[in-house]
């Protein structure tokens, strides 16, 4: 039986869902009508002095995600300038009038940027270009920082919804250029999202465009085709062997990647990428590509929608060991599926509550057989994610315990989401021995995770593991006091 604290429930789940996976503040508004164009409207507004955009933001804390930093700048002048030279020029004013030396007139250069865009749209200019994309990311930076919202998030819509109809379109892109441009479409989607405050839009967007990323994967990767050869298998095999008693989780046969057979070390002890993987397929945006999954398991957490959070970090997990993604990135998943693990295994208690209490209401219900059987389903369940979350976190823990130079240079990896990982995952650890009620050892933990997190600066978790450990130290007291009577 899980001991249910919501105190608790939200430390784990905050402490390693708002922190590593993205984690999400949602203010929502209503949204207003969407125009034609943002440029045309665009032209209307610019007369007018907007006001600044001062509400809440969802807050995105994915390290990839600053590293993807969107580059807006660096990416208007990254490959050579391939425009008309009336339109260079008037780029060339546009840049001037948003920078320091222009006063950063940025009603200016947004003027100046409508003006190329429709001299490049009238010239019939390539719109999947990279510097027709470059001139209109532009736009939507003007519009932003003038605090036309709506403005903005119409330029993304029509960039989102122009790439995706052109990769979908057959023979549209040419193949050597697909990749590129599922690339620009994500880091677009990524970006357009930083101003979204509807969930279930921001979820159905996500899951479009990582449904068209997913496709165009599994074309060129065997091992992501014999992966779901293998999921289809298994539903198969289980459905057979569950008729009786439906099961959505199988702790038995769940694995747990964080092992020396996926994550390599070098002679010193720190972790390296395996370069004989061959993760082509995955190439150039899985980057890109993961930080849109986890973007999306921050929205099925906003929605209260736990199993879909949880069924996309399962199968996150497992990808990026095929995509040969960062091990730091890897063991901070593998973390954060353990804190999901656990925060469904609440969901299917609570349910267990709710059912126990109308059977206290109703006596005749505990003879009802769709009662009982929902019991048992429910129980199963619980108990199968408990055990998954365990097998999540000592994972991590043995493989930081059996790799000696790692733990010795734990401080000195150069990626900060390896401690992370590890020092949340000994957490976890504590905080679920906890709730089983075995107080010694859930001190033990707590008090290694404290120790660790005040070593690497990790302040959020400290402060989280110090908690803990104060009710552990308590409970073990009140258990030893009970045992003397």
């Amino acid at each position: 039986m899980i001991v249910r604290s919501t105190a608790r429930l939200a430390r784990l789940g905050g402490v390693s869902l708002r922190r590593f996976t993205p984690g999400v503040t949602v203010q929502l508004r209503k949204n207003g009508t969407k125009k034609d164009s943002s440029y045309e409207q665009g032209k209307e507004n610019i007369k007018n002095t907007a006001p600044i955009y001062g509400q809440k933001r969802w807050v995105y804390t994915v390290a990839g995600l600053s590293l993807l930093g969107f580059a807006i700048r660096q990416y208007y002048w990254s490959s050579k300038n391939q425009l008309p030279p009336s339109v260079a020029e008037n780029v060339r004013k546009a840049v001037w009038h948003e920078s320091d030396q222009g006063g950063n007139n940025y009603r200016k250069a947004l003027q100046y940027y409508i003006m190329v865009i429709d001299e490049l749209s009238n010239s019939n200019f390539d719109a999947l270009s990279d510097e027709y994309t470059r001139l209109e990311l532009k736009l939507a930076e003007m519009y932003e920082k003038l605090g036309m919202i709506q403005e903005c998030k119409d330029v993304f819509k029509e960039l989102l919804s122009r790439f995706y109809e052109a990769l979908l379109t057959t023979n549209k892109v040419l193949e050597d250029k697909r990749s590129d441009l599922i690339r620009k479409d994500l880091r677009v989607l990524i970006k357009s999202l930083e101003l979204n405050t509807d969930v279930e839009y921001g979820k159905k967007l996500l899951l479009s465009h990582l449904l068209l990323v997913q496709e165009e994967i599994l074309t060129r990767s065997p091992e992501l085709k014999q992966f779901f050869e293998n999921r289809k298998s298994k539903a198969e095999e289980a459905t057979k062997s569950s008729l009786h008693m439906p099961r959505l989780y199988d702790a038995d046969s769940f694995e747990a990647f964080v092992n020396e057979k996926n994550i390599k070390l070098d002679e010193n002890g720190y972790m390296i990428l395996d370069l004989s993987k061959n993760s082509s397929a995955w190439e150039p945006y899985k980057e890109e590509f993961f930080t849109a999954r986890d973007l999306y398991t921050a929205y099925c957490l906003s929605s209260k929608d736990i199993a879909a959070a949880l069924s996309c970090k399962l199968t996150s997990v497992e990808w990026m060991v095929m995509a040969d993604m960062p091990p730091g990135q890897i063991l901070l998943s593998q973390a954060n599926l353990g804190s999901l693990l656990y925060l469904q295994a609440e969901k299917f208690d609570s349910d267990i509550l709710k059912l126990q209490k109308k059977i206290e209401e109703d006596a005749e219900l505990k003879e009802n057989p769709a009662i009982l059987k929902a019991l048992r389903f429910l129980h199963k369940n619980r108990d199968s994610c408990i055990k998954m979350a365990y097998k999540s976190y000592e994972s991590i823990v043995s493989f930081y315990k059996k790799n000696t130079k790692l733990r010795f240079h734990t401080k000195d990896q150069l990626d900060p989401s390896v401690v992370q990982a590890i020092a949340l995952s000994i957490y976890g650890l504590g905080v679920l021995n906890l709730h089983d009620g075995v107080y010694v050892k859930a001190e033990t933990l707590l008090k290694d995770a404290l120790s660790l997190s005040k070593d690497t600066e990790f302040v959020e978790l400290s402060k989280e593991a110090e908690l803990e450990l104060k009710k552990a130290m308590s409970l073990k007291v009140q258990k030893q006091q009970q045992q003397d009577v």
